[in-house]
């Protein structure tokens, strides 16, 4: 072999092989993973590519096969999946349809979603097996794009013994310190780039940001969204964002036990709506990395409907009045308004996802409240555990999430939200408005073209957000993810938690 070649070929292994051999930090949020029955290490908030999924949901909200290669509706109420035959675990053994009955039979036991009971997967042979509801939900597909319903091998457990199909396998888990996952060589689909990731809990945004400054951390993501020129401006560091898929809201407690049941009244509901500029806090506070939004879904989703919602424009004059006529008053001169001795003291709960999240947004809210005399108290809960149980024993009269549209239905929010039959525990329980909303949502349920979905999700949010004001939209979020320059192959996925690894090199 001549000295040229031979250069050349030792040249064109060492590309290989580091295309191969690089592994990634990246700092992220509070770790929000459940360790209970409802056990999602690995899975959900973060998703961390160990398992798969029947069906995946693309950045533009589309569903393509995954571990199902095809499927079919089987009237009245039937999908049946036809399944890989080349994928094998992580342990290599083969996967089968008793794995997806398996996997989909524990999610059900643990809290029923989807409709789904105890004998809604039968399996028709080692590759095909039938899903049905046991109420109609031509949603269903849609649904399973989600990784709360990932695929294990049967026995297998998201905390003691994860074994998935993904292009990554799992390797540690310290709570609350990082999850770290390596490459899986005989993944069935595009082989990983990175050899390894470990994902490094850091709640603090700062601390986040200081650590991709310093190096030591090679991503970082949900970078305050006020602070994102501090990235952009540092040698060697680039900002990627995502599509518009979450949305910053208040919800507002209807139906709060003693001491939070000022939510119930109409006027101050709509009051609220009225007082908060969305424009200053998305273009002056979070210098435009949002968008004003006036749903809880993308406008992309809801097509040629999203005009039907319009939310409620920034007008602090009508919202006085509408407090005023409702015998809202200034009585004691203080500039809090009361009515029967009872004074509009109002609580913001914050803390889902994270409270940093949400930062500066709950104060800027107080003072436009103040402005129309509200007097708003904010109470920051420091994890999701907190803010459930908080949730649960109805203490708050306003709550600040920042959710995501995380599979392709459209009415994935609302149902799961705000429908009275929702498994999603307190929150119906805190914010369903009623029969009306519910009809909206079964005709969202039973719609069989895209056009019907979209049209009943469209009105369902009319009625909570423009007619009863449950829900205060403030913004639409695009994830922000600061990174170093020479990361590749990274799309931001509008759904976070169905962002995949498999591509990113560095």
């Amino acid at each position: 072999m001549n000295t040229s070649l031979r250069t050349l070929l030792i040249a064109a292994c060492l590309l290989f092989t580091s295309s191969f051999a690089s592994e990634l930090t990246m700092a992220v949020p509070n770790d929000g993973y459940r360790t209970d029955e409802r056990a999602n290490v690995g899975m959900y908030p973060l998703n961390a590519n160990i398992y798969d999924t029947l069906v995946y949901v693309s950045p533009d909200y589309s569903v393509e096969p995954m571990l199902a290669t095809s499927w079919e509706f089987i009237e009245p109420n039937t999908y049946r999946f036809f399944l890989r035959e080349d994928v094998v675990f992580h342990d290599g053994s083969a996967f089968t349809a008793e794995d997806v009955k398996y996997s989909i039979d524990r999610v059900v036991a643990a809290r029923p979603s989807g409709g789904l009971g105890a004998d809604s997967v039968v399996i028709v042979d080692d590759y095909t097996l039938d899903i049905t509801p046991e109420s109609p939900n031509r949603r269903l597909l849609q649904q399973l794009t989600h990784p709360s319903w990932s695929i294990l091998a049967s026995g297998a457990d998201p905390v003691t013994n994860p074994i998935g199909t993904g292009p990554f396998k799992y390797v540690e888990y310290a709570p609350e310190e990082y999850i770290t996952v390596t490459r899986n060589d005989a993944y069935w689909g595009e082989a990983a780039q990175l050899e390894g990731i470990t994902f490094r809990f850091i709640p603090d945004p700062n601390t986040r940001i200081l650590a991709l400054q310093a190096g030591e951390v090679d991503v970082a993501y949900d970078l305050p969204r006020e602070q994102t020129e501090d990235v952009t401006g540092s040698n060697g560091l680039s900002v990627t964002t995502s599509q518009v898929g979450a949305y910053a809201a208040l919800y507002v407690n209807v139906s709060g036990n003693e001491g939070y049941e000022l939510g119930s009244d109409p006027a101050v509901r709509a009051a609220v709506a009225r007082a908060i500029d969305k424009s200053l806090i998305v273009d002056d506070v979070w210098l435009g990395n949002a968008t004003v939004n006036s749903s809880m879904i993308p406008e992309r989703i809801l097509g040629e409907f999203s005009s039907v919602v319009q939310g409620q424009a920034y007008d602090p004059e009508a919202a006085e009045q509408i407090l005023g006529d409702a015998g809202w008053v200034d009585s004691n001169g203080d500039g809090t308004r009361d009515k029967n001795g009872r004074e509009l003291n109002l609580t913001m709960v914050v803390g889902f996802p994270n409270p940093d999240i949400h930062r500066p947004m709950p104060e800027i809210v107080q003072a436009l409240l103040a402005d129309i005399g509200i007097n708003m108290t904010i109470d920051i809960t420091p994890d999701t555990a907190s803010y459930d149980a908080r949730l649960e024993e109805g203490s708050g009269d306003l709550w600040a999430e920042v959710g995501n549209q995380n599979d392709a239905n459209p009415c994935f929010l609302p149902n799961g939200l705000f429908y009275s039959q929702s498994p999603w525990g307190a929150y119906p329980l805190r914010f369903a408005p009623g029969e009306d909303f519910d009809v909206f949502i079964e005709q969202c349920l039973a719609a069989t073209t895209t056009t019907e979905v979209a049209e009943a999700a469209a009105n369902a949010m009319k009625l909570i957000i423009d007619d009863e004001n449950v829900v205060i939209p403030i913004a639409g979020i695009f994830r922000i993810y600061g990174h170093r320059d020479d990361i590749s192959g990274f799309e931001a996925h509008p759904s976070t938690v169905n962002q995949r690894w498999n591509l990113v090199s560095q």
